[in-house]
């Protein structure tokens, strides 16, 4: 049996498939009978004005990326199936098998199966990308869901001016993510609401897997860090949309609301696996967050997003936020180790591990007690527990006045008496 007849956008020799690290004309592209008239078709109406041709443009280009790396950011993998593709995109899923004719290094892509979502992602089944104006009635969302990350007319996605993007966490319907995902972009802040009102949004709608997961119920197992159908597919989608930002040099503001913290950071994930540098003209914003804020700090700073401000995040004293989005209280411990080993100078290491140890301490004394963290005290020191206990209280409530009372403490504003000591000490020792 031959090979099936190759997609190409233009003339292509029959050598194409060229030596392994070659980088001319990348993998080659078949499909067989109904899927290669598709594409055909969809070519030549990509060269039309219109919104059709909008629709047709997305699907050639995201066949066209499958010459480039094996798995493109928005792309899965079958489970028991190494060869076995899937890419994701908001109206439409490419299946396609990664084969070798030659028996080398070098793979092609064999396009197993074209499915539109047009009519799944328009009723607000599938996670789709939608844009959001408001007018009299509130928050609209425009007559269908767009394939691919644009600019508008007012947010052009400049610096100044950049796309402001929501992920929404659980919710009833479409309808009721664009009024929750609104108030979280603009921070419960009326004169940012009002500039949104002027501005609009894009808002990826992720779809309820059922009607307990939009009333907020978890599984016991994962609390909801493990992500569901509907989330994953999301996350690819967001995946893409970050990277046809990045491609377009776009700055892009994103803000995910609840659940859809999972959505964002599983995103920043996919990235970080093909080392994407945003260069940082993206940044986030986690509100009311369920998944960890250390994983979310982690990948902003690995793919080089804008980390500039210092409120990036925002949450309820709700159960999934204080398990899934602080990890107990140790996930803004966590992002500060990893800040000081990986993205702190030299210089500044010993105020920054003074401050943790502070944050530390009083974090233990806060979440158990005095009593407790002296009984631990004790027993990992072998010493008595009323000396320690005693130790601990007289430590815990003088430490802070004493800090502040140092020549020097009072030069910096206070944000915590950990930060106080971190300035003071780094301060001295650049003298």
């Amino acid at each position: 049996m031959g090979q099936p007849p190759s997609i190409q956008p233009n003339t292509q020799p029959s050598n194409a498939l060229q030596s392994w690290g070659s980088r001319e004309s990348g993998r080659a592209i078949f499909a067989n009978g109904s899927h290669r008239q598709l594409l055909d078709n969809f070519r030549q109406l990509s060269a039309q004005q219109s919104s059709e041709g909008f629709h047709a443009q997305a699907l050639v280009k995201a066949v066209d990326s499958l010459r480039g790396p094996a798995s493109p950011v928005n792309s899965m993998l079958k489970p028991n199936h190494p060869t076995r593709r899937l890419l994701v995109a908001g109206g439409f899923e490419i299946e396609y098998e990664l084969n070798s004719y030659y028996g080398d290094c070098q793979t092609d892509v064999q396009i197993v199966d074209i499915r539109l979502l047009g009519d799944d992602a328009n009723a607000g089944r599938r996670p789709a990308l939608w844009k959001v104006k408001h007018k009299r009635q509130g928050w609209v969302r425009g007559s269908e869901p767009t394939p691919k990350l644009t600019r508008t007319e007012t947010l052009i996605g400049s610096a100044k001016a950049p796309l402001k993007l929501g992920i929404n966490g659980q919710s009833e319907s479409l309808r009721d993510s664009l009024q929750v995902v609104g108030e979280h972009i603009s921070r419960g802040d009326s004169k940012k609401h009002a500039d949104l009102k002027k501005s609009g949004f894009q808002l990826v709608y992720v779809p309820p897997e059922n009607s307990a997961w939009a009333a907020g119920w978890r599984t016991l197992k994962s609390l909801g860090n493990s992500g569901s159908e509907q989330q994953r597919l999301a996350a690819h989608m967001v995946a893409a949309h970050m990277f046809e930002a990045h491609q377009q040099g776009l700055h892009v503001e994103w803000t995910s609301q609840g659940e859809g913290a999972w959505v964002l950071i599983e995103a920043m994930q996919h990235l970080k696996q093909q080392n994407i540098d945003l260069d940082q003209r993206q940044k986030i914003f986690l509100s009311d967050h369920t998944r960890s804020q250390f994983e979310a700090d982690r990948y902003r700073r690995a793919l080089n997003m804008d980390i500039s401000d210092e409120k990036w995040l925002s949450a309820a004293e709700g159960l999934p936020q204080e398990i899934g989005g602080r990890n107990f209280g140790l996930a803004p411990l966590l992002s500060e180790g990893n800040e000081l080993i990986h993205h702190t100078p030299r210089g500044e290491r010993l105020g920054q591990t003074v401050k943790i140890c502070w944050e530390l301490g009083d974090y233990l004394v806060k979440k158990w007690g005095t009593a407790g963290t002296a009984a631990g005290l004790a027993v990992a020191t072998g010493g008595n527990a009323a000396l320690a206990l005693a130790v601990v209280k007289a430590l815990h409530k003088a430490t802070p006045m004493l800090i502040s009372s140092l020549p020097g403490a009072r030069d910096h504003y206070f944000k915590s008496t950990g930060d106080q000591l971190r300035q003071m000490i780094n301060n001295r020792a650049k003298r």
